[in-house]
């Protein structure tokens, strides 16, 4: 049985050149953003990591193409094998939830194989697809299920929707700005134990809490994601 991961927060570029070199189908992805949003978001990362800020010595609104992100470089047959991955916006944590629910990697309304597709999912000696969500914890902060309970409910789906499918359930953020000590921080968030708890004036919540680290730990193991590996 494959054990569920979250891993280091990615940004929507590295993801998704993540996604395109090293898995395979039928691997899918959740996004938890509109498409529109998403897009934007991926075009600023891919933008800033064409550009970067001249010397100190010419002028400040100068800017120095770098080499093409990974993301641009990824080879023709990546490229073909990627047209393959189920990719779905979830919007909500609703629409997160009533997704899971009906997963299946038996979907007619599925993506087809590629070519090169080599035996089924589960034979031996091939890596488990992904059922991977990018979001999950940014769908639920700042809305009424940000608590255990409400985080809970929703990785419980996805690793049984995962276990039941064959599948590795992971989950994955996107980088924050401003976000301390980016994984560290990310696990050190804290949560009401109940869905409903209100914040105090000074940002804190009221009644008992608990950190994300804690929350994912029943169900995942963390780890540094591939994009942070030299």
């Amino acid at each position: 049985m494959v054990t569920p991961v979250v891993q280091s927060p990615a940004s929507p570029a590295d993801l998704l050149h993540y996604i395109v070199s090293y898995q395979t189908y039928p691997t899918t992805l959740l996004i938890c953003a509109s498409r529109a949003d998403f897009l934007a978001s991926l075009q600023q990362d891919i933008h800033a990591q064409l550009t970067t800020p001249a010397l100190d010595t010419e002028p400040a609104r100068t800017l120095q193409p770098t080499s093409a992100p990974p993301l641009l470089q990824a080879p023709l047959y990546q490229v073909a094998v990627a047209k393959h991955i189920r990719i779905a916006f979830l919007p909500t944590v609703a629409h997160l939830r009533a997704y899971l629910a009906a997963f299946s990697p038996h979907d007619p309304a599925k993506v087809a194989a590629p070519p090169t597709a080599d035996g089924p999912p589960t034979a031996p000696g091939r890596r488990p697809p992904l059922l991977l969500v990018y979001g999950l914890l940014a769908l639920h902060r700042e809305t009424s299920e940000w608590s255990a309970q409400g985080i809970g409910s929703t990785a419980a789906g996805l690793v049984q929707s995962a276990r039941g499918a064959a599948f590795r359930a992971v989950v994955v953020e996107p980088r924050r700005e401003g976000a301390g000590d980016g994984f560290e921080a990310l696990l050190g968030e804290l949560a009401p134990v109940l869905s409903g708890g209100s914040r105090r004036d000074e940002g804190g919540w009221t009644g008992r809490t608990v950190d994300v680290r804690r929350i994912l730990g029943r169900w995942f193991r963390f780890q540094t994601g591939q994009w942070h590996v030299e």
